[in-house]
Parts: structure tokens; sequence; C-alpha cells
């Protein structure tokens, strides 16, 4: 690794964060330099003709490697958003005709996808309510593919158990994939848990200051080969100064992790205390219902939550949203700072309404990314807001 020549222990995650994949210029400086050029010379000696769409450039290599070991990863690839290596991940592994299981109760945009892949690919899609072996079992063909899921679960924070599933899918020859993005490689490592693939909005804790927009995915080198083919076809690359701007924001992924992690914690407990709150789904609270396998497999329980105001009133519901002060409601999630949204407008609004009904996602359902900010300033905004 480029962190040093010398040190033959592992490195810890911030360590990895800061120093894996930064190449040195010979000026000395110590971030990667930014090579924006789309017009690179390849007559250089080194049997290969770089461009920028084909994922050739150091600034996609610096990044790419710096993911890959986050989550202890052959290989990465890194895409210009998370819709990119959600697609580009499962059509490199599925063909018209094959069969996938996949989590109904996942991020709009990829259950949106799976309309796309149903008529457009050609390619059988089954949505699981219950991600387990006998279910998988049950709805499994001669012809699957691909397992993908998704944990925790945007909005709901609700967990899957891992390792249960990969095992399944390794014993009956099939794939698995999963959306690592709400937990980050800083509260969950999948591949240690069995998995085979690792999907990232990296627009959200990867990137984590709202002012990019980007993907990636982790596997094997071979799996990673075949989503760059695609993808270069496709045209899914990430500019280089995108690029540069991912890899200095993932050097700090730790501390803002970790802070928002603590963030969030005491904000739910404080959350499911008041009156006009009538649930707070959060993994770290011991009311979860997966909050035991959730300490199994994870090391945080992460920045996200979703809570319900109670009643059924959208006018004190919006002007709740419009007295805060500190926390934006806005768009996204995984920045420094806190920002709220409501699910049927934003993440989930492509679903029909009796879709989202079925994943209990309403009108008074509003999702929490919670940032970096003094967890008393939140809830002084919270609680003002509340009233």
């Amino acid at each position: 690794m480029s962190y040093s020549k010398h040190n033959t222990n592992k490195p810890g995650l911030n360590s990895i964060a800061v120093h894996t994949g930064t190449i040195h210029d010979a000026f000395g400086g110590v971030n990667t330099p930014i090579q924006p050029s789309t017009a690179i010379e390849y007559l250089n000696g080194h049997g290969t003709i770089p461009y920028p769409r084909n994922f050739s450039i150091p600034n996609h290599d610096a990044v790419a490697e710096k993911i890959a070991a986050l989550e202890g990863g052959e290989s990465a690839l890194v895409l210009a958003t998370g819709m990119s290596a959600i697609s580009a991940g499962i059509l490199a592994i599925a063909n018209p005709g094959d069969h996938i299981l996949m989590q109904s109760n996942i991020y709009g945009g990829t259950r949106a996808f799976v309309e796309l892949l149903r008529e457009k690919h050609h390619i059988n899609v089954t949505l699981i309510t219950s991600m387990d072996p006998e279910t998988l079992s049950k709805h499994m063909t001669n012809e699957t593919v691909l397992v993908y899921m998704e944990t925790p679960t945007n909005p709901l924070l609700e967990i899957i158990d891992i390792e249960p599933i990969t095992q399944w899918a390794k014993d009956h020859g099939i794939l698995s994939m999963i959306d690592n993005t709400f937990a980050s490689p800083v509260n969950q490592q999948p591949l240690a848990l069995g998995c085979d693939i690792i999907m990232h909005s990296a627009t959200k804790y990867l990137a984590g200051h709202s002012d990019l927009m980007a993907g990636a995915l982790i596997g094997t080198s071979e799996y990673i080969e075949k989503c760059r083919k695609l993808s270069a076809i496709y045209g899914m690359s990430l500019n280089a100064v995108d690029l540069a701007l991912l890899e200095r924001s993932i050097k700090t992924i730790g501390v803002r992790v970790q802070q928002q992690n603590a963030n969030a914690m005491e904000i739910a407990q404080w959350l499911q205390t008041h009156p006009n709150i009538s649930a707070v789904h959060y993994p770290g609270l011991p009311s979860h219902p997966g909050h035991e396998i959730a300490q199994k497999q994870m090391s945080g329980f992460g920045g996200m939550m979703s809570f319900e105001l109670a009643g059924n009133d959208t006018e004190f519901r919006d002007a709740f949203l419009q007295r805060l002060d500190m926390i934006s409601t806005a768009t996204s999630l995984g920045g420094v700072e806190s920002t709220m949204t409501l699910p049927v407008q934003t993440s989930h609004n492509l679903l029909l309404p009796e879709e989202r009904a079925d994943l209990g996602i309403h009108e008074m359902l509003i999702r929490f990314s919670v940032g970096i900010e003094d967890a008393k300033d939140l809830i002084y905004d919270l609680e003002k807001a509340l009233q």
C-alpha cells in the first residue's frame, strides 16, 4: 500500500482512508494531482491508451484503490452516480432470461430500475418481502443468478441478517450484492460476511459534503473488469475534478461517521420520549426489531434514522419542517450537515401510492440524516420545531 513501504502491520480504517491509493507527484505534494486532460499522449511506453471514459486515469485509480481497501475488497470501480453503480453492477451479471431475487423494501430508484430490467432487458425480478433462506429457496428458479439486498434499508432502517443470505447464495451458486450506502464501510463490512459485491451511492457518506455525485462498486478484479467495460460503453465515468474531491472527502470518513453515529444515538433516544413522535426507526435503539442483528454485524449504528410524527396532520408536519433552523429540509443524505426529507416526495416518489403503503412509507414519515453538528444544538432545533 502507498501509505508506507516498510510498515508490515495492517493499517486501521482512518489510516487507509487518508493514505491508501494516494499518488505522489514529482513536486512532493501529499495529495494526488488532478489530471483533467481528455487528450492524453499514449506513446508513453506503458502499453495502454488512456482515456477518461474508460476509467483509465490516475485520479480514478487512486480513489478506487482507497474504496476497495476500506471495504476489504480486491478491486473497485468509481462511477458517475449511485444509480450508475446499481445498473452497471446488475447488468454485468444478469442477461436476458436470467432471474434476480431482490429485497422489496429498498431505495426507490432501485425499485424503479426493476421495471427497466423487466421491460427493456427481459430480466425477471422477484421482490422478496422477507429476506431469509427459506423464502429465497421458495422463489428461486434455475435461472436465478443474483440476490440483491440493502441494509439498513432506506428509509425505515430495517436490518437484514446478511450472513445466512450470503451462505445460502454460495450454496446455490448464486452471487450476492448489497447496497452498503447507509452503513458505509465504517459501520459495516459485507465482504467479511460473505457478500460478493458491494454497491455505494458515493454521493452520500463516502463524499460526505453534499457537493458531488458518484457511485462505487467493490468486488473481485474479474467482476470489476466486466463492470468497467460495460460502464465505459454506457458513459458512466466520473471526471477527474470530482474524483479528486471524492478522494479528499474519503480521508475524513472515519471521523465524520463516528461523530454521526454518536449524534444519531443521542437524538434517537431523545426523540422516542417526545409526545409528538409516534415511532423512531433507528437500529441503535434496543426497541428496534433488528437491534440484535445490527449489534452482530455492524460496528456502529449509523447517522441515518427515520421517525413518524403523531397523528395525520400534514399541516403540522409541514410547519414542523419549516420551523427548523439548523436542520435543512433537503434531498440526499450523509453530509456533514443535518438534513430531513419526506420519502413520499423524494426517495420513493416514483413508487405507486399502494406500493409505498405496502412498504410502510406514509405522509408522516420523515427521514433524518444526522450531521456532525453538536447534538445538543440539533436537539434544541428539534424541540423548538416540535412545539
